[in-house]
C-alpha cells in the first residue's frame, strides 16, 4: 500500500503476492468442495432415514400418516441440503457485523452504541415479525399435504375422472384449485411481510446514514472527522445484515421443515420399536390358532368397529374360504393373518408357540398375500434368479395359462406386467408361488378372472397348490364353488357367524 518493498523477502514481492493468491483459491476450492460434500451428505442420510424407517413401520402407522406426509417430508430435505452453505454465510455475517460494531464502539462509545441500539430494535422487529410469518407458512405446510392427497386422487383414479365432467370438474375446481388458491394467499401475505422487513431494513440504513451525517456532530464527545469513518463502515455492514435478514425466512423454512420431519420420524420410531425383528427368517409351522383375538380400529368418520372374538384353527393344507358382506370384517381378518394387523388382545398360536412381537417379521416371510389392491412391482424385487427357477417358472406360466402372454426379460431378471388387471394377479400369483412360502392368502383374486379361468382356479387350480403342500385362505363371493374348498368361515359384523366343514380329508388326517 505504500510503495515500499516488504521488510521480508524484498526481492519477491510478487512472487509472494502470487504466492497468496494461489493459497487463496486452493483453499476456497476445498472449503467449497467441503460444503457441496456436506450439502450432499445431508440430503443423502435423512432421505435415507425417512424411507428405512417408512419400509420398517407397521402397517398401521402407514395407513394413519398417509403417503402424502411422507412425500411431503422427502421434498423438505432438499431445503436441508442448503443448510451447510446458508450457516456459514450466517457466520460470515456475523463475525464482520460484529467486527464493525466493536470497531466503532473503540473510536467512539457513543456512535457505536447509537448504531447498536438501532440495530436491536431492527432485529427485534424482524424476530416479532417473523413469529406470525412462521404461523401462516406452518398454515400453507397443512395445504400442501392436502394438495398431495387430491394430487392423489387425481392420477391414481384417472380413469374415474374421465368418465364424469362434473367430478373432473369438482376435484379441480373445489379441491385442487382451492387448495391452492388459499395456499397462494397466504404465500403472498408471508412474502409481503419478508419484503416489508427487508425494505425497512434497507432503508432504515439510510436513515441510519442521515443520522451519521446530521445528529451524531451535534454531540460535543462526537468529533466531526469521525463522520466519514461511520459512514464508511456501516455501507461496509449493510451487505452483511442483508444478509442476516435473507437469512430469516429462511431459517423459518428449514424450522418448519426439521418439526415436521422430527415428527413423523417420532412417529414411525415409536411403531418401528414395537417390531424390531429384521431378517430374512421365517417360522415353519403346521397349524395357526387364533385364541380370544380382538382388535379394534376407528375409520375416518370416527366410527369404531371391532372384529372378534375370534376363536379359529388353520391346518396346513387346507383350502379354506372366507365369505361375507361388505364391512363383515374380512379385510381386517386377512390384515391380522398376514401380520400387517396386531391384535388388540388375544393370542395368535403357530403349533402352539404364541407370536410375539419380535416374531412378526418372521411370520410374515413364511406367509404369502394377494390382497384386493395388490401392487405389482415394476422390478425384481424379490432377487429370484429367472434362470435358476426357469423350470419352475415355466411351470407356473403354463399353470396360469399365461406362456402366449408373458414377456420375460432374463438380462434384467424381470417380466413384463403390462397386463390386465386378472393377468396381473395371475402374474402376481406367479411370483408367489416362486417365493415359495407355505401359507397363501388371497384377497377376492378370482374376481376379476374371466369365467373360464375362474372355474379352472377354483376346480382345478386350488387341488394343484393343495397338493404342493400349500394352505389356502381366499376371500370369495363365489358361492357356486364354495363346495371346492375344505371350509368356508362366514363374517358379519366382525364376528364369525358360521364355520362349515366342506370336506373332511384334511382335518382328519
Amino acid at each position: 500500500m505504500s510503495g515500499e518493498p516488504l521488510d521480508y523477502f524484498p526481492e519477491y514481492d510478487w512472487q509472494i503476492f502470487l504466492g497468496l493468491i494461489a493459497i487463496s483459491f486452493l483453499c476456497s476450492k476445498l472449503f467449497q468442495n467441503y460444503m457441496v460434500t456436506i450439502s450432499n451428505d445431508i440430503l443423502f442420510d435423512i432421505e435415507l432415514s425417512i424411507v428405512n424407517k417408512v419400509r420398517q413401520t407397521t402397517y398401521e402407522t402407514f395407513e394413519k400418516l398417509g403417503s402424502q406426509r411422507i412425500y411431503t417430508a422427502i421434498s423438505d430435505t432438499r431445503m436441508l441440503g442448503r443448510l451447510p452453505d446458508a450457516f456459514i454465510n450466517l457466520i460470515n455475517s456475523s463475525i464482520i457485523i460484529l467486527c464493525g460494531i466493536g470497531y466503532l464502539l473503540w473510536i467512539s462509545p457513543i456512535g457505536g452504541l447509537c448504531i447498536l441500539f438501532v440495530m436491536a430494535a431492527l432485529l427485534t422487529y424482524y424476530v416479532l415479525r417473523n413469529n406470525s410469518i412462521e404461523k401462516e407458512l406452518n398454515v400453507v405446510r397443512d395445504l400442501h399435504d392436502e394438495y398431495y392427497s387430491y394430487l392423489k386422487e387425481l392420477l391414481y383414479g384417472f380413469k374415474q375422472m374421465k368418465m364424469s365432467t362434473s367430478r373432473s370438474r369438482n376435484i379441480f375446481e373445489k379441491f385442487l384449485s382451492s387448495n391452492r388458491l388459499k395456499g397462494k394467499n397466504i404465500s403472498i401475505k408471508a412474502s409481503q411481510k419478508y419484503v416489508d422487513n427487508e425494505l425497512t431494513g434497507t432503508y432504515s440504513w439510510y436513515v441510519v446514514l442521515g443520522a451519521i451525517m446530521f445528529v451524531l456532530p451535534t454531540f460535543s464527545s462526537f468529533e466531526n472527522s469521525l463522520v466519514s469513518v461511520f459512514i464508511m463502515v456501516v455501507l461496509f455492514m449493510m451487505a452483511p445484515v442483508a444478509n442476516l435478514i435473507m437469512f430469516l425466512p429462511f431459517y423459518t423454512s428449514v424450522k418448519i421443515a426439521l418439526e415436521r420431519i422430527y415428527k413423523l420420524e417420532s412417529e414411525l420410531d415409536y411403531e418401528y420399536d414395537t417390531y424390531k425383528s429384521e431378517g430374512d427368517q421365517c417360522i415353519d409351522y403346521n397349524e395357526i390358532t387364533f385364541e380370544e383375538v380382538v382388535y379394534k380400529y376407528v375409520d375416518d368418520q370416527n366410527k369404531a368397529f371391532t372384529i372378534g372374538p375370534l376363536n379359529l384353527t388353520f391346518v396346513k393344507g387346507e383350502i379354506v374360504f372366507i365369505t361375507g358382506g361388505n364391512g363383515a370384517g374380512k379385510s381386517t381378518f386377512i390384515n391380522i393373518l398376514t401380520g400387517l394387523y396386531k391384535p388388540e388382545s388375544g393370542r395368535i398360536l403357530l403349533d402352539g408357540y404364541e407370536i410375539n412381537n419380535s416374531d412378526y417379521a418372521k411370520f410374515r416371510n413364511g406367509t404369502s398375500a394377494i390382497f384386493t389392491d395388490h401392487h405389482l412391482f415394476n422390478e425384481n424385487y424379490d432377487g429370484f434368479d429367472l434362470n435358476a427357477l426357469k423350470l419352475s417358472l415355466n411351470r407356473f406360466i403354463k399353470m396360469m395359462r399365461l406362456e402366449r402372454v408373458l414377456k420375460i426379460e432374463e438380462s434384467k431378471g424381470i417380466i413384463e406386467n403390462k397386463l390386465s388387471k386378472g393377468q396381473q394377479k395371475r402374474l402376481a400369483l406367479i411370483y408367489e408361488l416362486m417365493a415359495n412360502k407355505s401359507l397363501l392368502v388371497l384377497d377376492e383374486w378370482a374376481a376379476e378372472q374371466d369365467p373360464q379361468f375362474r372355474a379352472y382356479f377354483y376346480q382345478d387350480l386350488l387341488q394343484e397348490l393343495k397338493k404342493m403342500g400349500k394352505t389356502v385362505i381366499a376371500v370369495t363371493h363365489d358361492d357356486e364353488y364354495f363346495h371346492c374348498a375344505d371350509r368356508v368361515i362366514k363374517f358379519d359384523y366382525g364376528k364369525v357367524t358360521s364355520d362349515t366343514l366342506m370336506k373332511t380329508e384334511v382335518l382328519t388326517s
